[in-house]
């Protein structure tokens, strides 16, 4: 494969952008740690390691017999995994009643690490048995037996979130934790973001329920904290924040371990056939390469699946070879063992992956690997650049279009020397921490322990107050009442730790009971729509019905491989201009525009599908009188962004705003490694409500977090909103850069404004502005529940109350009749284009330009 790889960036059918070489180094050895020969684990290591450990092996283990806390940060392959299972064995081996957790971010890990574990447990006498697995692939009811009888547990944190916490004052869960001396964190970088905050929460509550457990034993030491990550920034500050204990780091200038020469290349592919000639190259290994693997890195779970359909094609009709094969989130165990093992024995010589296979899964002999476009985040390309090279030399190729690199500033040899980004994590988003609130609360009521705010961990800022509220009795806003209403009564099984308020479906076939994965709910919208093929592991799956209720699901049947679909999405942002709704206040304006970082409420659609297949545009409302599962889907979020707006001719075109909003969001993401995926743009449908109609409410650009209550991702774009600007500028080379430095221009003359802090401010006197007829609205109705009502009509009462004449359904049981509500109790519904405001006069009783009819029109 390697030779392969050489020889077809020397051909004349590939155009090759750039190269250079990474050199490699030689090792630098240390003796074992004294202290380890008190147990086996100083023999075993002996014998395993003739040379002695790696420098920075020994150095962490001498730290963590001195009691510390330590973070591994050093290069992919350097031998993390020896030194958490040395130190690990060694407790046990040394104390009976020692117990450990070991947490592994992907069900994939577990998999592969398990073995190295087994192995190693039972070459020091601990028996194979003494390691336990518990994740999502081991039954509920064996998972008590495995407490019962290992003495370390490796885990993924969704386990632990959604069983083992909820049943933290069950025996078995009991005993374990009331023995818990250390927590390993494998993959610590990948603890980022959505998932990773949520794991800041979580890890804090395992902490509590061991403490409070721990209470009244004669071991009275603080839990120890390891962590092993191979890319990132200040570890010991992002360890600090993930689990609020104090981190010593072994680091990348202590790395011992030797590396491989690994050459690397930028191939020109012309933008939209990045997929075309990445096939190409896969073909070319596939049909020259003898010895080693490859694997291709896709971010998009259809992009795999689809590369592997086409590669296969070519390859089958020169070699009816079938070895290159998909992996990515959804699969069940079995089909990623079966792909495992059949890259470490050979029978697979090729694998695309998401970046489900970016992390620690050992597969030695990765010749060469592939990226389609530019990595998500400089984390991300030190990964994946580290899959490869761990038994020989390699190449590790991206493709993409010959500006891929420029566009942003750099060239690919500057991209490699850049620094890692920091790791993000949101604890101060209060949706998240309303939800680890709820849970908390049920644990310590569980563990019939002081309802009082444990003081025995470092909680983020504001916690204490959110779970006060979030307790049971406490008195929370009503902006709660959607996360409260997802938690349920089963909390722990109900808030995802990696999209804390999405619904996960499990897809089936239609006609048994057998399941092939499952999704969420914002990757169900665009890949398993009503209608829409969804691919899985290279068979084509038509989905025929969504079925919710307690545990949703979505089936599917068996349908041509040659059925393309593509979603119809459409998306409304209702966004907030006003005193209250501004994030710090962050509004920049002049009159030739304004730029604001605001609340919004996002509602994402799926109206249909395209055929590809036929050319047909199929639209639900249509599709559903002739079959009822045809329904349209929506996803409706409150999130925070930025909004941008412009006065000029050039801006006005839609097309154009849509080029401006895909190049800085792409920019954006790269600046500050943030995943794609939790960033959403808009164009068009922007309603802005604001006191002063500062903006026009279609001619915007927003860019929003993803996530529901939002994270504030996108506080940097405004704090950087001139700088990325110019690197906009930068990234053109055509007629578009005079129209960007003309917007920066303006953007240049915005400066600080304060909004006023009420609708009524900027009325005549004499007026409110109030929801026109037809409008649909929500009305907080009894018992803080929203309910969809339509307006009528306003009047005033004889006591002067202004006064909503509604239709819908506003106490439960009752038929959707006309009402009279009070004019506050009203506030918008998800869509914008479902509801209008206009003026209305005080002394007529009358609207000023009121709109009678509100219309949806299709794209």
């Amino acid at each position: 494969m390697y030779h392969a790889a050489l020889e077809l960036l020397r051909t004349e059918s590939f155009s090759v952008k750039e190269t250079f070489e990474l050199q490699g180094r030689e090792p630098r050895y240390a003796d074992i740690p004294e202290f380890l020969f008190s147990s086996p684990i100083g023999p075993h290591l002996k014998q395993a390691v003739k040379d002695g450990l790696w420098a920075h092996q020994a150095q962490a283990l001498d730290l963590l017999s001195d009691g510390k806390n330590v973070v591994v940060s050093t290069g992919t392959a350097s031998g993390k995994s020896l030194i958490f299972q040395s130190i690990a064995m060694h407790k046990v081996l040394s104390d009976s009643s020692s117990r450990i957790i070991v947490f592994y971010p992907l069900k994939a890990l577990i998999a592969d690490q398990l073995r190295s574990w087994r192995r190693m447990a039972k070459s020091v006498g601990l028996g194979e048995d003494a390691i336990g697995q518990i994740d999502g692939d081991i039954k509920v009811s064996d998972r008590d037996h495995i407490l019962q009888g290992a003495r370390i547990v490796i885990m993924t944190p969704d386990v632990c979130q959604a069983w083992m916490m909820a049943n933290v004052a069950s025996p078995s869960v009991r005993n374990y934790l009331g023995s818990l001396s250390m927590v390993v964190l494998d993959e610590a970088h990948s603890l980022e973001s959505v998932f990773g905050s949520n794991f800041a929460f979580l890890i804090r509550r395992l902490t509590v329920a061991r403490n409070h457990i721990h209470q009244g034993g004669e071991n009275r030491e603080p839990l120890q904290f390891l962590g092993a990550t191979a890319t990132i920034s200040n570890p010991d500050k992002h360890l600090h924040r993930l689990t609020g204990a104090d981190f010593s780091v072994v680091g990348h200038d202590d790395d011992g371990a030797p590396l491989y020469n690994r050459l690397v290349a930028h191939v020109v592919a012309p933008e939209g056939s990045e997929f075309a000639v990445t096939r190409e190259i896969q073909t070319h290994l596939l049909t020259h390469g003898t010895e080693g693997n490859f694997i291709t890195f896709v971010d998009s779970r259809k992009g795999v699946e689809q590369l592997v359909i086409d590669t296969r094609a070519e390859i089958e009709s020169l070699t009816n070879d079938k070895s290159v094969t998909p992996y990515r989130a959804g699969f069940s165990a079995h089909e990623r063992s079966s792909t495992e093992n059949g890259l470490r024995n050979g029978t697979i010589k090729g694998v695309v992956s998401t970046s489900a296979l970016e992390l620690g899964i050992d597969i030695p002999h990765l010749a060469v690997g592939i990226n389609v476009g530019i990595p998500a985040s400089r984390k991300s390309y030190r990964q994946r650049i580290g899959r490869t090279g761990r038994n020989g030399p390699a190449v590790f190729i991206i493709v993409g279009p010959s500006d891929l690199f420029s566009r942003f500033g750099t060239s690919l040899k500057e991209y490699d020397g850049m620094s890692v980004e920091d790791s993000y994590l949101y604890l101060d988003n209060r949706f998240m921490q309303f939800a680890h609130a709820r849970c908390l609360a049920d644990e310590m009521e569980a563990l019939r322990a002081s309802q009082d705010l444990p003081k025995d961990v470092e909680w983020p800022e504001g916690f204490n107050l959110i779970y006060e509220a979030a307790r049971p009795g406490g008195n929370y806003s009503v902006d709660f009442e959607r996360i409260a209403e997802l938690g349920g009564d089963t909390p722990h099984r109900s808030y995802l730790l990696r999209n804390l308020a999405e619904t996960s479906y499990e897809i089936k076939y239609h006609d048994s009971a057998d399941s092939i994965g499952d999704i969420s709910e914002v990757y169900a919208l665009r890949e398993c729509y009503p209608g829409a093929t969804y691919l899985h592991n290279t068979e084509a799956y038509e989905v025929i019905a969504w079925r919710r209720g307690f545990q949703p699901f979505i089936h599917v049947k068996r349908t041509s491989p040659f059925r393309r679909t593509a979603p119809l999405i459409r998306t409304w942002i209702n966004a907030e201009i006003m005193a209250g709704t501004l994030m710090g206040n962050f509004l920049l304006k002049s009159k030739d525009g304004f730029l604001a970082e605001c609340h919004m409420q996002v509602s994402e659609q799926v109206r249909g599908y395209h055929n590809r297949q036929t050319g047909d545009y199929l639209y639900y409302k249509d599709l559903r009188q002739r079959n009822p599962n045809m329904i349209a889907r929506t996803r409706r979020f409150r999130t925070s962004g930025v909004v941008f707006h412009i006065e000029n001719d050039w801006f006005k075109q839609e097309a154009n705003r849509r080029l401006i909003a895909d190049r800085l969001r792409e920019i954006f993401v790269h600046e500050y490694s943030i995943n794609p995926q939790d960033i959403g743009s808009a164009t068009s449908r922007i309603q802005i409500q604001s006191v002063e109609n500062i903006g026009n409410m279609q001619q915007c650009i927003a860019i929003f977090d993803q996530t529901y209550g939002s994270l504030r991702l996108t506080e940097k774009l405004y704090a950087n909103f001139d700088h990325l600007l110019q690197r906009l500028s930068d990234s053109f080379t055509n007629d578009f850069k005079p129209f960007i430095d003309e917007t920066r221009d303006s953007f240049r003359a915005f400066e600080p404004y304060s909004p006023l802090a009420n609708n009524e401010a900027t009325m005549p006197s004499g007026y409110v502005n109030a929801f026109i007829p037809r409008s649909t609205v929500l009305f907080r109705a009894h018992g803080g529940v929203s309910q969809e009502v339509q307006v009528i009509q306003l009047t005033i009462y004889s006591d002067g109350r202004l006064m909503y004449q509604v239709e819908g359904y506003v106490r439960p049981g009752q038929p959707a009749l006309k009402h009279w509500i009070p004019f506050e109790s009203v506030e918008e519904s998800a869509d914008p284009e479902a509801y209008g405001y206009a003026p209305w006069n005080l002394e007529t009783q009358e609207y000023e330009a009121a709109v009678d009819e509100l219309t949806d029109e299709e794209p």
